[in-house]
């Protein structure tokens, strides 16, 4: 029997049977994958902690009858602060599902990982508004999912937009637009755009920077998941504020 080490985020996870688990992990290695864990949710069970919900754990596997099975775990990091408050829990529930998302869109994945790992990481020890980091990694995964939407210029005339008195925002026409052309679409604030542009620019070492006051956080909070969900054609949750 051979066996293989690979290291990646636990995304989500089935329990099956009795004791059984079937998680669904971003590697480093191999991408997605979905790996069995026999037994995780006995009591003591060596392998329960690195297969939890958000950890980075290191995993030794071997195939059986087509199944990528777990014969030991570590815990590489826990992200452990992220399960003890309620807001960062959402927002890194949010966040793993849409990485799951972008690993089926992208490929290579080691984009994915960074984003995910780095925003857990903020998520986890900094004390940063979760919103606010969930917004930054929203924005940045729409440029790797190759929907960036146009905000500088008229998506339809390109007009200057830093022009304009007023700016409307379209998740059909894929972005800003002047108040000509966008007229019956989504009058939104300059500041919202302006964020917007500095997320997707920001390093992800620099993620833990964004502050944004709350009219923008509401703002792009709708925003942002209306135009993902339109374009990925996914259920994206849309937070209630």
């Amino acid at each position: 029997m051979a066996f293989e080490t690979v290291s990646g985020i636990v995304l989500r996870y089935t329990d099956y049977k009795e004791s059984d688990r079937i998680l669904n992990v971003l590697t480093r290695e191999r991408g997605l994958v979905a790996l069995t864990a026999h037994g995780c949710r006995k009591k003591n069970s060596p392998v329960a902690a690195a297969c939890e919900l958000c950890c980075y754990s290191e995993f030794v596997i071997y195939s059986r009858c087509g199944v990528d099975n777990i014969s030991n775990a570590t815990v590489i990091e826990s992200f452990y602060p992220i399960r003890e408050d309620y807001d960062k829990f959402e927002s890194a529930n949010q966040v793993l599902y849409m990485t799951k998302l972008l690993a089926y869109i992208r490929q290579p994945w080691d984009d994915a990982f960074n984003l995910c790992y780095h925003t857990l990481s903020f998520l986890a020890y900094t004390d940063n508004n979760p919103i606010d980091l969930e917004l930054c990694f929203a924005v940045k995964f729409l440029k790797l999912a190759g929907y960036e939407p146009t905000l500088l210029n008229c998506v339809l005339c390109g007009r200057d937009l830093r022009k304009e008195k007023e700016i409307r925002f379209s998740k059909v026409n894929g972005g800003a637009m002047c108040s000509y052309c966008g007229t019956g679409s989504r009058i939104v604030e300059p500041l919202t755009l302006e964020a917007m542009l500095r997320m997707q620019k920001l390093p992800l070492r620099d993620m833990n920077k964004v502050r944004l006051p709350e009219r923008t956080r509401r703002e792009l909070d709708t925003i942002i998941y209306e135009y993902a969900e339109y374009n990925l054609e996914q259920v994206v949750k849309i937070r209630g504020r």
